[in-house]
């Protein structure tokens, strides 16, 4: 669903039912969340975007999330929030002690989830309006603008939303099939171009709305992997 920003998460959950019922109610919010049921399923999957929180329980058929919260942090720099049956004093400290957000314990109601899912991101990505600069890109989603050397871009909602995205995820690239699904709202089919021809548009206007400056900013297309983000010298 387009207009959502840093909402794109994993959820490590052994119980399908549970992992059903959270991806739906996520989704229904314009949440984008890739539901691993095992610890191996996770380590196996083709990743193809950085999360922007990760929920994990803890007692998994194939391991432990206390000893996989190692891992996730080595690799991804957003919160790791438990979500588990364990509700022991012992089990919440170890839990924080590893580095851990915050820790939920099951039963959780999704509409207290989904709170908590909010508090956290307003807290982690920042307090400016959830404006950030990457370089000299400066995004601010509250103008739902994007400023290039400080020159406003002019974006319409699918152009800010492209952008944004793949700036998150800066320097990896982004598959079609992902960006397709946050831009336009809907599964890709294999078929539907729509996303390549938004970025075919936005190409262009990007070159024609800063051709007077000594940097580029380009989408990159990359082979077999999808889009990136590219600011070069011109």
């Amino acid at each position: 669903m387009a207009g959502v920003y840093n909402a794109a998460y994993f959820l490590i959950e052994d119980d399908v039912k549970l992992a059903s019922l959270i991806q739906t109610f996520l989704l229904k919010h314009g949440y984008t969340i890739d539901v691993f049921n095992t610890a191996e399923a996770y380590r196996s999957s083709e990743i193809t975007f950085m999360p922007s929180l990760i929920i994990c329980d803890v007692m998994l058929p194939d391991g432990n999330g206390f000893e996989l919260i190692s891992q996730l942090k080595e690799k991804y720099s957003c919160p790791v929030i438990f979500l588990t049956a364990l509700d022991s004093v012992q089990s919440q400290i170890k839990g924080l002690n590893l580095g851990a957000y915050d820790y939920l314990v099951k039963p959780i109601k999704p509409e207290l989830l989904l709170a908590k899912i909010k508090t956290i991101i307003a807290h982690t990505v920042g307090q400016d309006n959830f404006s950030h600069q990457i370089d000299i890109l400066r995004i601010d989603t509250k103008k739902r603008d994007i400023y290039f050397h400080n020159t406003a871009l002019n974006l319409n909602e699918s152009e800010f939303e492209i952008i944004a995205y793949l700036a998150k995820n800066t320097p990896q690239p982004v598959s079609r099939e992902v960006l397709f699904k946050h831009v336009i709202g809907r599964e890709y089919d294999g078929l539907d171009r729509a996303i390549d021809l938004k970025i075919s548009r936005l190409r262009k206007k990007l070159k024609e709305t800063i051709s007077d400056q000594k940097e580029a900013l380009d989408i990159k297309s990359v082979r077999g992997k999808g889009y990136s983000l590219d600011i070069s010298k011109i």
